[in-house]
């Protein structure tokens, strides 16, 4: 049976987690010095590596050879948590197990032994849907489970987990995983499948998935599949309905160079599929790294997410364009951001977007002027 590429390279043990220093140490530290604590909550955005951590935490208390804070991945123990059948890992669904029946349940097991392992480990997903009857159920055994449990409970809304339950855990914040770290773990695996990889496909790829490694992996998969194994930018536009960083760069040049074709240039990104508000995101962010690089050079852009070849464009068209132009058109984007959120024909839209900038390149003040 196929697995998917996520499934396939979870990572197995800390080291290979990606984009999460700063949790793993806190993680593998604890456990090499056996100062694990009796519950943990873990939050960040989706697809970054909550679960992933859960279990490789799980897979440590249980080891029979843990080395370093990390596990063996060979004994019985590790193999039967890899492979979902360990009697001693309980994983929960806050969001469809989130009633006081489900954690009295919950309540009146955890009092057992481990049947397999050290430790008996329950991992409670997306614990903010808990209800406030069912979280109040779990104060007193999350303060006091029993000496041999361990409770993880995973979030991406942290603000919505009850201020009793944040403060029996201790908090281990997850984050955003940085395009750069994401596209040298997709070039990684690309060579794992054994597929050319291109590495503009790759950055675009990285930036779409907006920090979540697990939905770069279902992009990738998809890319995949349509390009017959090979993992190229043409595949990605055809993925994505168009409006790739590259096509907006073409545009953004042909606006000042060419307005009339740069019209007829939008049109035909607009219907390939991209959304009004995916281009309005995207030329915002291309006007905002010219007016960055434009006010203080190279320096201003380098803690973003562009690659040599995103860098090297910026470099040439910058001083194409004023300053106050490049305000100015950032400004118009964000203004039209609300409007187009709630549904507009994209001749309206086009129209619209033609007219702020029109008057912006002219020197005229329009209704989307700052």
């Amino acid at each position: 049976m196929y697995v998917s590429l996520y499934r396939r390279y979870r990572p197995q043990r800390f080291e290979e987690v990606v984009g999460q220093g700063a949790a793993v140490d806190v993680l593998r530290t604890a456990l090499a010095e056996a100062r694990i604590g009796h519950a943990y909550l873990f939050s960040g955005p989706r697809g970054c590596g909550k679960t992933t951590a859960a279990r490789l935490v799980a897979k440590t208390l249980n080891c029979e050879r843990p080395v370093g804070g990390e596990p063996c991945c060979t004994c019985d123990s590790c193999l039967s948590i890899v492979a979902g059948k360990h009697l001693d890992v309980i994983e929960i669904d806050g969001a469809s197990n989130r009633g006081i029946d489900e954690i009295r349940e919950l309540k009146s097991h955890v009092n057992l032994s481990p049947f397999m392992g050290h430790k008996k480990i329950y991992i409670i997903d997306e614990a903010h849907m808990l209800t406030d009857a069912a979280s109040n159920a779990l104060l007193k055994t999350l303060e006091e489970p029993p000496a041999p449990v361990v409770f993880i409970l995973a979030t991406t809304e942290s603000h919505k987990v009850s201020v009793t339950i944040r403060s029996r855990c201790q908090h281990i914040p997850f984050h955003r995983i940085g395009a750069a770290d994401m596209v040298a773990h997709l070039a990684y695996l690309a060579e794992q499948e054994g597929v050319q990889a291109e590495e503009r496909a790759l950055w675009e790829l990285a930036r779409a998935a907006d920090g979540a490694l697990r939905d770069a992996l279902s992009l990738m998969e998809q890319v995949l599949s349509a390009g017959k194994g090979s993992l190229s930018m043409q595949c990605v536009r055809e993925l994505m309905g168009g409006g790739s960083r590259g096509e907006l760069e073409e545009w953004v040049g042909l606006l000042k160079q060419s307005p009339a074709e740069a019209s007829a240039r939008l049109m035909q990104l607009l219907s390939l599929g991209i959304s009004p508000e995916r281009f309005l995101e995207g030329v915002f962010t291309l006007f905002r790294d010219l007016w960055l690089w434009r006010l203080w050079g190279a320096s201003a852009v380098a803690g973003l997410a562009l690659s040599p070849e995103e860098l090297s464009w910026l470099q040439d068209e910058a001083p194409q364009w004023e300053v106050s132009q490049l305000q100015a058109l950032c400004s118009a984007s964000s203004k039209l951001m609300p409007r187009v959120r709630y549904g507009m024909r994209i001749e309206v839209f086009s129209g619209l977007l033609q007219l702020a900038f029109a008057d912006i390149l002219q020197g005229r003040t329009g209704p989307f002027s700052p």
